[in-house]
């Protein structure tokens, strides 16, 4: 009697152990996601309405997304007994497939957020450049699509490894519009750094300047780390173990830099800013002559201290004028 020879799988602790650690690590960014919450609506309740909207509505996306993977590791290692053959050659549960696409979801809509401030950042320097911003997050919400599709598509876990194209894509694109992002963002702070003449508020956009750049280069490192042990370890489930903690990551670096804007801090600029510091920011240079010839490029203070404020205030009606070297 001849024996059917059972197919290689990977290790255990490769497979639903790695989840079971990326499960971990998930849990706690997600109790640190909602401190994080907690302190954003304490501290700006007033905030802009769409940050108000974003984070409830970033906050709701995450508990789906912490439930569906949660529901999924439960099926696998209690529902199924922990039968390995069984979880990777059956049927995917429908709980794994769903939280890969709110994962896109989720990373996509954090994108858009850090396009919408830098649009209203960067259109004071620039018309075009901003818009760039919002077309590259559109390439990254639909390289997330393509994966999602791809991976429904799929019978089952062992089944992932084949849809090597569409896994490239996405956390390549990711990887790129994070950084652009990243950059963006640091350079459009810096050029306001350059025309803020409180000490303080330059101080705190110095700060959230390194604030972003970290954000941006953890999101990234983890997409790469992500696409990494993909290429390297294909036939495993490292890289959806990873895929648990990404999504947070995202959330947690957006909410940090909501919540940077020190409330301590914004009553005592608001109080100087209504004393001393203009509505707009108007810049000029030096002319040929010697003369100082006033340019139409006006930079709100209002949008300035959206970044490191909640409060709002526009009553003084003066302008500055920054001389500017050729």
């Amino acid at each position: 009697m001849s024996l059917i020879p059972s197919p290689t799988l990977p290790s255990l602790g490769d497979t639903f152990g790695a989840l079971f650690i990326g499960a971990t690590v998930a849990a706690v960014l997600f109790g640190i996601m909602n401190l994080q919450v907690l302190i954003y609506y304490k501290r700006y309740p007033n905030d802009w309405s769409l940050y108000l909207y974003s984070v409830a509505l970033l906050w709701v996306l995450d508990s789906v997304h912490f439930a569906l993977g949660t529901h999924a590791l439960y099926y696998y290692l209690i529902d199924m007994y922990g039968n390995l053959l069984s979880a990777l050659v059956g049927n995917a549960i429908w709980s794994m497939r769903l939280q890969l696409l709110v994962k896109v979801w989720i990373i996509v809509f954090v994108q858009g957020i850090y396009a919408i401030r830098l649009w209203k950042l960067g259109r004071h320097f620039h018309k075009v450049l901003p818009w760039f911003v919002f077309v590259i997050v559109a390439v990254s919400f639909g390289a997330g699509i393509l994966m999602s599709y791809e991976t429904y598509m799929q019978p089952n876990l062992v089944s992932i490894s084949k849809i090597d194209i569409s896994i490239y894509i996405f956390y390549s694109v990711a990887i790129t519009t994070d950084f652009i992002i990243a950059l963006m963002m640091c350079y459009y702070l810096r050029e306001s750094r350059a025309v803020i003449l409180l000490p303080l508020t330059a101080s705190k956009l110095l700060g959230l300047m390194r604030l972003v750049l970290i954000s941006g280069l953890a999101t990234s490192a983890c997409s790469l780390f992500a696409l990494v042990t993909y290429i390297a370890w294909s036939d495993t489930l490292i890289f959806v173990a990873i895929d648990f903690i990404l999504p947070k990551l995202y959330i947690n670096s957006l909410l940090a830099m909501l919540n940077y804007r020190q409330h301590s801090s914004s009553r005592s600029i608001s109080e100087c800013m209504a004393h001393s510091i203009p509505a707009v920011l108007q810049f000029a240079h030096n002319s040929s002559e010697g003369h100082i010839t006033e340019t139409d490029n006006t930079l709100p203070f209002s949008e300035i201290q959206d970044i490191h404020s909640s409060d709002d205030s526009s009553n003084s009606k003066g302008t500055v004028v920054l001389q500017l070297g050729e």
